[in-house]
């Protein structure tokens, strides 16, 4: 078997989270923004356009680690990938002169985004009920805790953020 590389398997979720999730996301990115430099995007004219949805490889929000176990000597290694999903979302009418609708829940902007988030995510062998994203992993699923923040904890521009965790498990290597 040919050696796979962390950045064709970074690139194979890229590319399925785009197809899968479509037009529910306005941005697509590899190349992450922090929430500080989202929030200075409308005061230099040039919004982020959202819902954007990035593929993180650094460390926080539950990713930007490798976990390396080798079960007994002489076994080829195990080695599971640590990355996030950050999605970025603002409340209706956010950042607008008139500010963010006063009636609309967070969780009614974000819910519907982390939903298409996890249905990309399915999957793609349905008897052994994994993903291997084109044969390239073992397998790749979503595992531990989501973080969602709202729009409401930002009452100027009613910008929220939603963080969702995903593990790779390569195939053993020596």
């Amino acid at each position: 078997m040919a050696i796979i590389t962390r950045e064709q398997i970074m690139n194979a979720l890229f590319a399925l989270l785009k197809t899968q999730c479509g037009t529910a996301f306005t941005t697509y990115s590899r190349r992450f923004k922090m929430w500080d430099d989202v929030v200075q995007s409308y005061q230099t004219g040039q919004p982020l356009l959202q819902p954007a949805l990035f593929l993180y490889d650094g460390v926080g929000f539950g990713g930007g680690s490798d976990t390396f176990e080798r079960p007994a000597r002489g076994t080829p290694a195990k080695v599971i990938m640590h990355r996030s999903i950050v999605v970025y979302a603002q409340m209706p009418g956010g950042a607008t002169p008139y500010g963010a609708d006063a009636t609309t829940a967070g969780g009614a902007v974000f819910h519907p985004l982390l939903e298409t988030v996890i249905a990309a995510l399915a999957p793609d062998s349905p008897e052994e009920g994994t993903l291997t994203l084109g044969g390239l992993v073992s397998h790749c699923w979503i595992e531990g805790e989501s973080f969602i923040m709202t729009g409401e904890i930002d009452p100027v521009n009613a910008q929220g953020m939603l963080t969702v965790p995903v593990h790779i498990m390569m195939y053993p290597s020596l």
